[in-house]
């Protein structure tokens, strides 16, 4: 099975990538746990946010892709 970072929209991975040079801990303690994480339903509330502070995406568009990761993973 892909790990959650290898099956990561190519956008939101795009932007991941981007702040990696801006906030070098937190994006390599991010990519870190996404490498390492199979499901969704794995990552913390707290690793949730890293993905949506590092996307860098409305959560006024994400209610509902919160809880299923279907905005950030690539449908398989």
């Amino acid at each position: 099975m892909k790990t959650i970072y290898e099956r990561l929209n190519p956008d939101i991975l795009a932007s991941i990538k981007k702040d990696k040079q801006k906030y070098p801990y937190t994006t390599r303690a991010l990519v870190l746990k996404l490498k390492s994480t199979e499901y969704w339903d794995d990552l913390t509330v707290s690793d949730i946010r890293a993905v949506l502070i590092h996307s860098h995406v409305s959560m006024i568009d994400i209610q509902q892709d919160i809880l299923w990761g279907d905005k950030f993973l690539t449908n398989e």
